[in-house]
């Protein structure tokens, strides 16, 4: 299992549900959130979500004040909706 894989997994078993409403987050939840797609972003290899995921990424990395939770749920319904392709991704990197 690589650490894409795992990070991929520590999503699914956090969130079984599907993609969580950032809106009923707590902090430390959005944090969380916010560290491992961040940590996904880092570690995906040339694809079709790779110019979203490394805008993501860059957002992430530099965002100097807390993001707005309606761009958060942008951010982590794009994760969700293409969990698939980037699990994928990480097999064929």
């Amino acid at each position: 299992m690589t650490l894409l894989d795992g990070e991929i997994e520590n999503l699914r078993q956090k969130f079984p549900d599907g993609t969580p409403n950032v809106y009923a987050l707590s902090d430390e939840k959005k944090a969380w959130l916010h560290m491992k797609i961040q940590s996904i972003a880092e570690e995906i290899v040339p694809s079709q979500v790779i110019s979203q995921l490394e805008k993501i990424g860059n957002r992430l990395t530099h965002a100097t004040e807390d993001i707005p939770d309606d761009e958060m749920q942008r951010i982590v319904s794009f994760v969700f909706e293409n969990m698939a392709e980037i699990e994928n991704i990480s097999k064929i990197g």
